[in-house]
């Protein structure tokens, strides 16, 4: 509580005890001034232990520093609960009532905090409910090369897009089945997961990586597990097939039929011929490829190469990947889309190149 709520408290606390002691005169006896006497003692006693509790520094505790989110939906109770798991409050029943003996549990404030383990209650309150954030905020979407996202990072954050590349290249930050075996642009690609993403002020660029790549962990499921091993597929191969998905669908409605495509050429040993694999080659992205740019000499070029590329093209996001998971037996070949976006698909050479004349000026 504030200066202001102890001068209440106390102020309410001399009240009681001169109208208890004003009593006892009336009743013209001198004994009954001692409960009076007491009362007031033991309120300023509460008051005294309260201000304590919420001013003093938890100096006997082992320094902890622990990043917090506050989001606009959460209540003190929610948030009470994250500081203690974090190991910053003892007590989430004291941090409620400071809230309510202070009246600002309303004002907590949506924001990434550090929050010391050794702060006083006011101190972490006064933080919470500042709004002043101490996180940049970064914002990476889904199907976002490495590229793009150290650009993201660099005009965001004070990691620089050379300091990302870099750490996007070091093969200890990756979990094992993120390893690929052939020769990749960058090794994390396919593995950074797009999202809103708050890291703190300083941190380096390795720590941004790992965030990243920790992401992907948390929503990789172990029921996705098991439905990408009854795929006969790796989790490196499923995620280039969901990258490619990612990049070739622009409405949802599309991605489980293109992937029913992939997983249909696949099986045929059919090339892919995906423009998505042509674009990242050439490091451009087109609405069509004329005949020299899809024999473009790359690895990647799925229109020259049998089979998924080297890795992923892209960092799928959790629809896309999905859509793999999901997607429902067709005897789809081909697609094309339109310029909206829109894809039409195909069992037959013919029907699609219908298709290609009646979708594409």
């Amino acid at each position: 509580m504030d200066n202001k709520t102890i001068v209440h408290i106390e102020g309410k606390a001399r009240q009681l005890t001169e109208k208890a002691a004003g009593s006892g005169s009336e009743g013209g006896g001198r004994g009954k001034l001692g409960p009076a006497v007491f009362i007031s003692a033991a309120v300023a006693f509460i008051v005294l232990c309260a201000a304590l509790v919420y001013y003093m520094p938890a100096f006997w505790k082992t320094s902890k520093e622990a990043y917090i989110e506050v989001k606009a939906d959460m209540s003190g109770a929610e948030i009470a609960d994250e500081l203690s798991e974090a190991g910053l409050i003892e007590s989430t029943g004291l941090f409620r009532a400071a809230l309510l003996l202070t009246g600002q549990a309303g004002d907590l404030k949506r924001g990434e905090y550090t929050i010391q383990s050794d702060m006083s209650l006011h101190a972490v309150i006064a933080k919470l409910t500042s709004g002043q954030s101490e996180a940049y905020r970064l914002v990476i979407p889904e199907g976002y090369t490495v590229r793009q996202i150290a650009k993201v990072v660099a005009a965001n954050t004070n990691v620089t897009e050379e300091e990302f590349l870099a750490a996007a290249n070091k093969a200890d930050l990756l979990y094992p089945y993120m390893k690929g075996n052939r020769k990749t642009t960058y090794i994390t690609e396919g593995f950074l997961f797009p999202d809103t993403y708050f890291p703190h002020y300083g941190g380096a660029a390795d720590d941004l990586v790992r965030m990243m790549l920790k992401n992907y962990d948390n929503h990789l499921t172990d029921v996705m597990k098991k439905q990408i091993a009854a795929t006969g597929y790796s989790i490196y191969q499923f995620t280039t097939i969901a990258s490619l998905v990612e990049k070739e669908a622009k409405y949802d409605d599309d991605r489980a039929l293109i992937a029913s495509v992939f997983l249909n050429r696949l099986k045929r040993d059919m090339k892919l011929q995906s423009d998505a694999s042509v674009s990242y080659a050439m490091g451009s992205h087109k609405y069509a490829y004329n005949l020299d740019e899809i024999t473009y000499d790359s690895p990647y070029n799925t229109y020259l190469h049998e089979g998924l590329p080297p890795g992923p093209i892209g960092n799928p996001g959790l629809k896309s990947m999905e859509a793999v998971l999901n997607a429902p037996e067709t005897s789809y070949f081909y697609f094309v889309a339109d310029k909206e976006g829109h894809n039409y698909f195909a069992m037959t050479y013919e029907d699609h190149m219908n298709n290609v004349h009646r979708y594409i000026p």
